[in-house]
């Protein structure tokens, strides 16, 4: 962006929300030349919301990603106010009345049910309580988990899926290198699962893996991870979607499917957990007293074009017989103070990141970014280019915004001092950042994190 948009005004933002979406649209109104002064909202005393909550715990490459962050974090134009929750510590008038922008990165931290009898069965969990639990999620900490079963099923073929199949069938000294709360590794060195299925109810073309994970999940220590034969004999239009040269991706994954079709002989190896890929199977219920004890599925096929093929389910019931079951089908934003959304994701209704209100008209000042805005996909990377979007379109309207006079985070500040709230800023973070990081150490591994918000604030 040219200095031409420089002005003497200074565009006063709040971001809500301080993951990768936040962080980058912070970065985007720095790099675009503007005066602005930026404040970083947080419901939690820390920052990184996916990073450090979302990303599997073995995963420590992709963590440091946060190092990125910080250097965002640290600029003078940034502030970062943790431990302060929209709509319980602060309201959305309080917010608007301090600042003339406001953007919504808030994410989708609900998952999506699959509305069939059973889910409330002990045993069956949505994805985001497990995933939660096991990277130390504050709101997730009073959950229970009982892996003393022989068999579990997770549902889903993606990412969010491999991630639990793995975190499940990994052993307890592999996991003991990552950054697993202690409370969580010991429940899991209890547990005595043999097989993991993981499930969709599509073909082996339409699954959503990335290649590099869906490769990785072969690599497992004493694992064997495995897809029958047939599910490779594709039907015509699946056919023209793998010979497709742009489908790249799908060609991949197939490459690797291929591979574990070749260990379907070993599915009976008593001495590795086995990871079966199943195919073609719709969740029908889930069976059992109070303890989950088994799931039935429709088998299905698909029907119609290459590219646009919809799934019918058959009469023929599978059963498998489990006492664990994970749902990983999507992720739902969740309702915030009066501000339109839609269904059934939940993301807040916006026109080229604009938020619209009821009345279908834009709302002057508020924006979105991230998956909030556009939904449950893409790879961290992609909310880059999301929030340079955002940005684009707060740029747009400057002349407008800078009408209004806003005191920004002082003014913000006033107001959390006058209901006491106690907020963390970035200071803190690296406090308690550096005190995790030691107590890791001692553990030998990356970082031993908080695992409640008293713990948290009662290290600064």
């Amino acid at each position: 962006m040219t200095t031409s948009l420089k002005t003497k005004n200074q565009l006063k933002v709040a971001i809500i929300g301080s993951g990768p979406s936040g962080f980058y649209v912070a970065d985007s109104i720095i790099n675009s030349g503007i005066s602005a002064e930026i404040t970083i909202l947080e419901k939690l005393p820390c920052p990184y919301g996916l990073i450090r909550y979302g990303v599997a715990p073995d995963h420590q490459k992709l963590k440091r990603i946060a190092n990125t962050l910080d250097t965002i974090a640290e600029q003078p134009s940034v502030n970062f106010l943790g431990n302060v929750e929209l709509g319980k510590d602060i309201s959305l008038e309080e917010i608007k009345s301090n600042y003339q922008v406001i953007v919504f990165c808030n994410g989708m931290s609900d998952s999506i049910s699959l509305g069939i009898d059973g889910e409330h069965l002990t045993g069956v969990y949505p994805c985001n309580d497990l995933i939660g639990w096991y990277n130390g999620h504050p709101d997730y900490q009073d959950l229970e988990f009982n892996f003393d079963h022989d068999t579990a099923i997770v549902i889903g073929h993606g990412n969010v899926a491999i991630d639990i199949s793995r975190i499940l069938s990994k052993s307890i000294d592999d996991l003991r290198t990552s950054d697993i709360p202690e409370n969580a590794l010991e429940t899991l060195s209890k547990k005595t699962l043999k097989h993991v299925h993981m499930i969709g109810r599509r073909g082996p073309i339409q699954s959503k893996f990335t290649t590099k994970e869906f490769h990785e999940l072969g690599k497992l220590s004493n694992c064997n991870v495995s897809l029958d034969p047939k599910y490779l004999n594709l039907n015509a239009a699946s056919q023209l979607e793998l010979d497709d040269i742009s489908n790249t991706i799908v060609h991949k994954n197939y490459k690797v499917m291929q591979s574990y079709a070749e260990n379907f002989s070993a599915i009976n190896d008593n001495n590795k957990t086995q990871i079966s890929i199943d195919f073609m199977m719709n969740p029908k219920y889930f069976a059992g007293k109070k303890q989950l004890s088994s799931a039935f599925f429709e088998e299905t096929y698909l029907e119609g074009a290459a590219f646009n093929q919809t799934c019918k389910t058959t009469d023929r019931l599978i059963e498998i017989r489990c006492g664990l079951a994970f749902t990983s089908v999507g992720f739902r934003g969740t309702i915030l103070e009066n501000l339109p959304i839609n269904e059934p994701k939940r993301t807040l209704s916006n026109q080229n990141s604009n938020l619209i209100g009821g009345d279908g008209k834009i709302i002057k000042g508020l924006y979105a970014a991230g998956w909030v805005k556009r939904g449950p996909h893409g790879v961290i990377g992609t909310n880059r280019e999301c929030a340079q979007n955002t940005v684009d379109s707060i740029l747009k309207d400057i002349p407008i915004l800078l009408q209004s006079n806003a005191e920004g985070n002082a003014g913000l500040l006033k107001v959390l001092n006058k209901k006491n709230i106690r907020y963390t800023t970035f200071e803190d973070w690296k406090v308690i950042d550096k005190k995790e990081i030691d107590n890791g150490l001692l553990l030998g591994k990356p970082r031993e994190k908080f695992v409640t918000v008293k713990e948290m604030l009662a290290s600064l």
